[in-house]
């Protein structure tokens, strides 16, 4: 409610700013009085509209860095929460509100009751297409819808001048009534907006510069009317009359002003051109700009299992890489539009950051940009990495639940396994996972040298290489004797599997080892305490962790909701 107000007050003043520099002295009265009304409106509609930005769903990714499995006790963690202000200033305030409400409706209506009342208990009679009501009380002449008080002796006297009784019948005929009554029905419920309040006094004074243009054009004679008004309002005793229009002296010296003014057709299409971009200023800035995750429906997406040695398994055909976009294409997008079809990777062994992007650009050459992937782990250089990366149309989004970073000198690129000894592994891989567990015939020069090659292989390389083969137990043979390494006899042979990694540890355990070792720790950039950030931990199941280490340094914790996203 607030934000709304302060909107509502900026886009008003700027308007009446732009009125009162570039319009109220000129001679447009007509659209003077539209722009008033018009920037009351747009002041109140402008704050309220919302433009929509339709965007890709995003989820929160689980993204842990240098975990650890110590648990702590949460017994050493104090943290005293504050506590609740007693006094309810929001209903002092919707108090206060409320009272302001009631008295200005009061006084509203009290107005419209004693011109109900003048009229009721006063001699009128009609003249034309407006009611002249004679009254006793000195009061200046004043109208009210289609009402024209007169006093009774001056009538009769016949000593107000016919210039006057123009500008009132002017009042009546325009029904420049209806806009006070809107004006007033505004002041009663923004009755704290002093801008409400300007509104109502140039609407007003327009309302007479309306009334003297039109006994102008009858008379064609400014300087006869403006004596005739100076003449007759300075023996006139100035009383309020309400909410009626009436002919008043303290506005006599700008009305003059604007009776000599005669606004040229190009000065006036000049002013109102400027109307067009102050109208995109105060939607660009008042406005509401809201994102909404786009939605694809269930059968627009594709799902695919990625598997090693650049190899995504789609539906139940495993296929290469570069085979993917022609198989999207055959039979897939001869059905459905690319721009409303999401692509989602699964990949529950470890993949490395390249392998997910030369997929992505594989897809892409589809015009499929939608692409979502979720992997278990995901490995990466460090220089790779980006806390904030803006996210576009060809953003890949990725939600890891464990992301390891690496190191990639010329070290590291030396101790791996050669391509020509990478092409001998998935070909000896690829062909034991191909045959049946329950009946493999198995080479043991074969089995060395698959675990050789592994053993060279850097973490990458294991990561899009072929699975290493899964063999069965060999059968036991006690005493016999074990072939030489280099024979090629077929044989049982039972090897030992490279060991699997360790389970990573659960987020919430190595948050609470990171408070024990004394750590600081920011959610989405603002620094939180030790405990919120457990509690932060356990009560979201996605989040990501970055949690850095230093030579005895203090560790720095950093938590956030944003998704990792990769730019191709």
């Amino acid at each position: 409610m607030l934000t709304f107000l302060l909107k509502s007050a900026a886009c008003l003043a700027i308007l009446m700013i732009f009125y009162k520099v570039m319009l109220e002295k000129e001679s447009v009265h007509h659209f003077k009085r539209f722009f008033l009304l018009g920037a009351l409106l747009v002041s109140f509609i402008i704050p309220n509209l919302v433009f929509i930005e339709y965007i890709d769903a995003v989820e929160p990714t689980i993204n842990s860095i240098t975990p650890s499995t110590d648990p702590i006790s949460d017994a050493v963690i104090v943290n005293n929460a504050p506590q609740a202000s007693i006094f309810d200033w929001q209903l002092l305030f919707w108090l206060i509100y409320g009272l302001g409400v009631i008295g200005f409706g009061l006084r509203f209506i009290a107005n419209l009751f004693s011109i109900r009342t003048r009229i009721k208990k006063n001699p009128k009679f009609k003249d034309n297409f407006v009611t002249k009501v004679l009254l006793n009380q000195t009061l200046p002449p004043h109208t009210f819808l289609n009402y024209i008080f007169l006093n009774q002796k001056q009538h009769e006297e016949n000593s107000i001048p016919q210039e006057v009784l123009l500008h009132e019948e002017t009042h009546a005929k325009q029904r420049h009534s209806l806009d006070i009554l809107l004006i007033e029905l505004v002041g009663v419920i923004f009755w704290f907006n002093p801008l409400i309040y300007l509104v109502k006094s140039s609407i007003k004074l327009n309302h007479e510069f309306l009334a003297d243009k039109a006994v102008i054009q009858k008379e064609q004679n400014h300087s006869h009317y403006q004596n005739t008004l100076l003449s007759y309002l300075s023996n006139e005793r100035h009383q309020s009359v309400g909410i009626a229009n009436a002919i008043t002296y303290s506005s006599i010296k700008k009305r003059f002003k604007v009776m000599k003014t005669n606004t040229s057709k190009k000065s006036f299409v000049l002013r109102s051109l400027l109307l067009l971009p102050l109208t995109a200023l105060l939607l660009f800035g008042f406005s509401e700009h809201r994102q909404i995750e786009r939605e694809i429906a269930e059968d627009h997406i594709i799902t695919m299992e990625l598997l090693g040695n650049e190899r995504v398994k789609i539906q139940n055909d495993i296929v290469h890489f570069d085979k993917v976009a022609q198989i999207l294409k055959q039979e897939y997008l001869s059905s459905y539009a690319s721009g409303e079809t999401k692509v989602e990777i699964t990949a529950d062994r470890p993949v490395h950051l390249n392998t997910i992007n030369n997929l992505s650009k594989e897809i892409r050459t589809t015009g499929i940009d939608l692409i979502e992937v979720f992997a278990n782990e995901v490995i990466m250089e460090k220089e790779e990495y980006k806390e904030n990366v803006p996210i576009t149309s060809t953003t890949t989004k990725l939600h890891a639940n464990r992301l390891t970073m690496v190191e990639s000198n010329a070290q590291f690129q030396q101790q791996s396994a050669t391509r020509e000894e990478m092409k001998e592994y998935n070909a000896l891989a690829k062909k034991y996972n191909e045959m049946d567990r329950n009946h493999m015939l198995i080479k043991k020069s074969e089995v060395m040298r698959l675990k050789t090659i592994y053993g060279k292989m850097s973490k990458k390389q294991q990561a899009d290489a072929e699975p290493f083969p899964d063999f069965p137990p060999a059968p036991p043979a006690p005493g016999a004797p074990e072939p030489p390494l280099d024979t090629e006899e077929v044989i049982k042979l039972y090897p030992n599997n490279p060991p699997a990694p360790p389970a990573p540890p659960k987020p919430v355990e190595h948050i609470k080892e990171m408070v024990a070792k004394g750590a600081s720790f920011t959610l989405n950039g603002e620094k939180i305490s030790g405990k919120k950030a457990i509690e932060v931990v356990q009560k979201n199941k996605h989040i990501n962790i970055d949690a850095r280490e230093a030579n005895g340094a203090k560790p720095i914790v950093k938590l956030s909701t944003d998704p990792i996203v990769i730019e191709n």
